[in-house]
């Protein structure tokens, strides 16, 4: 593995992020907790494919026994109802019981689905989660969630159209550079000092 270069927590995302686009992949975590994040909800509430993949993948998780609690995350966006309702359905639809999900309906963006969930984990007791969601926007989850106060291991979706389809995952490598500045300036994620 590479050495990522000395200096401050920007740089070092920056940095994972480049690793992670040129096929880096992170080492496979344990957790008893999966959060996954919301993405579109199309006209009349049809989940996007990035929204579908994400959730599929999260129901594989705990079809496989490697989850016991699923905690989809997002808001009501342009078109009702919430991502996390839109993914509970489908999580039920691919045979995951409802007692096994738990639903964060609140968050419009990921920093609100980091500050959420860690109040919800809390309450639970659950300190480490893994975050299912693309494996670009894995680097800015995980350094947001960690900077709420959680654990948060990448359990990156690789099925996402975000990164199979090659002009989306350019775009959203150049968006996710963007948004690792904006998070360290706003909200101090990557900086040395929590909160």
């Amino acid at each position: 593995m590479r050495e990522s270069p000395a200096g401050g927590g920007l740089l070092r995302s920056l940095w994972r992020l480049l690793r992670v686009f040129s096929g880096e992949m992170p080492r496979p975590g344990g957790a008893e907790v999966a959060v996954v994040l919301g993405s579109q909800v199309l006209p009349g509430g049809r989940p996007s494919g990035t929204l579908m993949a994400r959730t599929l993948h999260a129901a594989r998780l705990y079809r496989g026994g490697r989850v016991r609690l699923l905690i989809p995350t997002g808001g009501v966006g342009r078109h009702p109802p919430s991502e996390a309702e839109i993914m509970a359905r489908l999580l039920r639809g691919a045979g995951v019981p409802g007692r096994a999900v738990l639903l964060e309906d609140r968050a419009l963006s990921t920093w609100d689905s980091a500050r959420y969930v860690s109040r919800m984990a809390r309450g639970l007791g659950v300190g480490r989660v893994l975050v299912v969601t693309d494996p670009l926007h894995c680097v800015r989850t995980v350094a947001a969630f960690r900077h709420a106060g959680l654990e948060a291991i990448p359990e990156p979706v690789y099925s996402s159209p975000m990164w199979r389809v090659r002009w989306l995952r350019l775009g959203q490598f150049f968006r996710e550079m963007g948004a690792l500045a904006w998070y360290r300036a706003r909200h101090g994620v990557g900086s040395p000092s929590r909160r």
